[in-house]
């Protein structure tokens, strides 16, 4: 039996199909359903002393005391807070981040985008087909948003900063403008894809913003709206057992990497 044991900590069923697929190959696998740093973690990690952990994609509340986790032990993660990774690194942690992986965050896009479909016409009662949507920002996630929308008949804007991402929106037939908050539709649906507090509303604008983008998210500081919700972590809820596989794939991609 190999000698790696598995730790794998978040409470979305995401991580429960991540955790089956990596006893699979490594069935030495423990399993923590809380996204909290707890005394009950801390014990299951004393005890269990694993060698390598995926953390949640969103991140995990609290800090983990130095010396929790034996050294050398390797740790997946997700977003962390600032600060965060040098902090683990320092306790003698190999740390690596599975949002780094070129093809893990392009099938997370993919799901992302299906998924804000589903939620977009559940929420609005209105089909995507004929809609105007505009969408922020034209990297991954917003491309594959576009997509996704433009494919099932909605008329796309693209509003971005580079050149380079309004040459590629409109070499795609999206309607490509610069992003400036005053040059935005004062009405219908806008879908932040940047993760940077970039706009501060019009206080008289109807123009609901749906956010895709990890926070702080689009609105800047004090700023609030009836018009603004958070649509984080959709593959986790809307397709976990295939979200959970994609990150299973990747974090053993990356540990065999190591080898």
């Amino acid at each position: 039996m190999s000698e790696k044991r598995w730790l794998v900590i978040g409470s979305d069923e995401r991580m429960t199909s991540c955790a089956r697929m990596v006893e699979q190959s490594y069935p030495d696998c423990l399993r923590y359903e809380h996204d909290q740093v707890t005394d009950g973690l801390l014990n299951l990690i004393r005890q269990g002393k694993p060698s390598h952990i995926i953390l949640p994609v969103q991140g995990i509340t609290g800090e983990f005391p130095p010396g929790a986790f034996r050294k050398g032990a390797c740790l997946y993660t997700g977003l962390l807070k600032e600060g965060q990774r040098e902090a683990l690194e320092q306790d003698g942690l190999d740390v690596q981040n599975y949002l780094a992986d070129e093809r893990f965050v392009w099938n997370n896009a993919r799901l992302t985008a299906e998924a804000f479909a589903a939620e977009f016409m559940s929420m609005t009662k209105e089909p995507v087909g004929q809609t105007e949507i505009s969408i922020a920002g034209f990297g991954r996630v917003g491309r594959i948003t576009a997509e996704v929308l433009g494919g099932l008949g909605a008329e796309v804007s693209i509003y971005a900063r580079s050149d380079a991402q309004l040459g590629e929106a409109e070499a795609l037939g999206f309607a490509a403008h610069p992003l400036d908050p005053e040059r935005l539709p004062r009405s219908g649906y806008l879908v932040n894809t940047i993760p940077a507090a970039w706009l501060t509303r019009d206080h008289g604008s109807r123009l609901h913003v749906f956010e895709l983008a990890s926070m702080p998210g689009c609105l800047r500081a004090d700023d609030t709206s009836a018009y603004y919700t958070l649509h984080l972590g959709l593959p986790g809820r809307h397709f976990p057992k295939q979200a959970g596989e994609y990150l299973a794939q990747t974090v053993l991609r990356m540990c065999r990497g190591k080898e």
